[in-house]
């Protein structure tokens, strides 16, 4: 499981593979091909050694194919972290319910906008004494400055800044940032998930704010996130190690 304290302020040396940064290979193919998903999903387990585990989208959860918690108990199976990527925001009766069942599950990682202010705090107190860790949503990578002063009044990065403090305030063990605005969260010392990170050997035009792995982690990133730059690589567990070593190699002195 993650080390959920981050790091102090002096950077001191990582020592052990626990005490790199998590990295989570986002399944979100599962949906739609569930059976090659899972089958190259075994082959990362079979030839990698390394701090990551997975993340699976509300989309496959939902589909009918099998109840959600045959879905989160096979991937459970696997014996590592598991991020339940919901992006909730309900009422607090909603939300209370839904983590309910994933700390009954044994699940150790999932979101709900910071957007949902206090009704947060009823929702979390559910998950106390328990491994499941709630993060806070602050803005998607998706979006950008343009979009934040249209819906919030204020610039990109200010409007991550007062979302990250709004999902503090309300209990949540973490926060999930686009990865370029990780400066400005840096010293609320908690901790803090980046989607969509995209190594430098990979494009793509999905994400509005991308870093690479070694940026993250450079910036204070205690989980990554990224699907893409594996997946449609001719080689997955290649693409896969590329990205642990590249982390690996950026957590020496963190």
């Amino acid at each position: 499981m993650a080390d959920d304290q981050r790091p102090k302020a002096n950077r001191k040396r990582r020592n052990s593979l626990m005490n790199q940064p998590l990295f989570l290979v986002a399944l979100d193919g599962l949906a739609d091909n569930e059976e090659e998903t899972f089958n190259i999903a075994d082959r990362f387990l079979l030839h990698i050694e390394g701090h990551f585990g997975f993340k699976v989208n509300l989309d496959y959860l939902l589909s009918p194919n099998k109840d959600l918690r045959t879905k989160i108990r096979n991937i459970q199976n696997w014996g590592r972290p598991l991020f339940v990527d919901l992006k909730m925001w309900n009422g607090s009766r909603t939300m209370t319910s839904v983590l309910e069942t994933l700390v009954e599950m044994g699940v150790e990682y999932t979101n709900i906008y910071a957007l949902a202010d206090d009704l947060l705090k009823k929702a979390l107190r559910v998950t106390e004494g328990s491994n499941t860790k709630v993060l806070g949503l602050t803005v998607l990578t998706h979006y950008n400055d343009a979009y934040c002063r249209r819906h919030f009044r204020r610039p990109f990065k200010e409007t991550v800044r007062h979302f990250a403090e709004v999902a503090i305030e309300a209990g949540c063990h973490g926060i999930i940032v686009p990865g370029t605005t990780l400066e400005v969260v840096r010293d609320l010392n908690t901790t803090t998930l980046v989607s969509g990170v995209r190594p430098r050997w990979y494009s793509d035009t999905r994400h509005e704010q991308e870093v690479t792995p070694g940026e993250a982690v450079d910036k204070g990133a205690d989980i990554l996130v990224c699907c893409s730059p594996i997946f449609k690589s001719l080689d997955q567990v290649g693409a896969l190690q590329k990205i642990l070593d590249e982390i690996a190699g950026h957590s020496v002195l963190f």
